[in-house]
């Protein structure tokens, strides 16, 4: 069987018109009813709560976008795939450019498994999301609607946590005794990429696959698949 390890980095919605189209729809609180209680919420608070608004959108496969994959196939080394002037015009050259590499380690013959930190929850669906929404053909190895016991797949936090809990992986590492993520966390990619620190997040996001290789090695001592 051949292991895939994975992880994606995630940004913001950057179209202008979205951006837009999410700043219109932030609102007061219901209970705000006087025309100076909303005036002074707009020019105070408003701009916070849109930034927030479209921030979630990171997280969000219909508008976000993908800015860096992350990818280890068995024991060679770690690679990522991003662009150091990302658009969202060639958002899809990262992920073809992934699929082909990928599928370069791919044997018809043998089954593929892919292995991350919430990789069923997050990232294998938000990539296809992000090949419907771009027109992308995804690769035969790429599981449409997996779930976390698919032989196919193997989430390290489902794997550590359960299907009822959630476990970071900066936390199950430092349990594992594996050096943790230190003072970048998923949460600051966005803030990262518009200060155009691209080069950081694909190193970070290389960490991350190695970090979970390491989870990934420990996880299958325990359970007596590995010497």
């Amino acid at each position: 069987m051949t292991t895939l390890y994975l992880d994606i980095e995630s940004i913001p919605a950057q179209s202008e018109a979205v951006r837009q189209q999410i700043a219109d729809s932030v609102k007061p609180p219901a209970s705000m009813k006087k025309a100076d209680t909303i005036a002074a919420w707009e020019a105070e608070q408003k701009p916070a709560a849109v930034e927030e608004a479209i921030a979630k959108t990171a997280l969000n496969g219909a508008l976000g976008h993908i800015c860096c994959i992350g990818w280890a196939v068995d024991n060679l080394s770690t690679g990522s795939f991003s662009m150091t002037e990302f658009s969202p015009e060639n958002e899809a050259d990262i992920i073809t450019n992934f699929f082909c590499s990928v599928d370069q380690y791919i044997d018809q013959y043998r089954a593929t498994k892919i292995v991350g930190h919430y990789v069923v929850g997050f990232d294998i669906r938000f990539i296809w999301q992000r090949c419907i929404v771009l027109g992308i053909r995804a690769p035969s190895w790429l599981p449409r609607d997996p779930k976390p016991w698919d032989a196919n797949v193997f989430d390290t936090m489902t794997a550590w946590a359960g299907a009822r809990d959630t476990i970071s992986l900066d936390n199950l590492c430092r349990a594992l005794g594996i050096e943790g993520k230190g003072d970048i966390d998923g949460s600051m990619v966005g803030k990262m990429f518009a200060e155009g620190r691209h080069d950081e997040i694909a190193a970070y996001c290389r960490q991350d696959v190695e970090r979970v290789r390491a989870v990934h090695r420990k996880m299958r001592l325990a359970f007596g698949e590995a010497a």
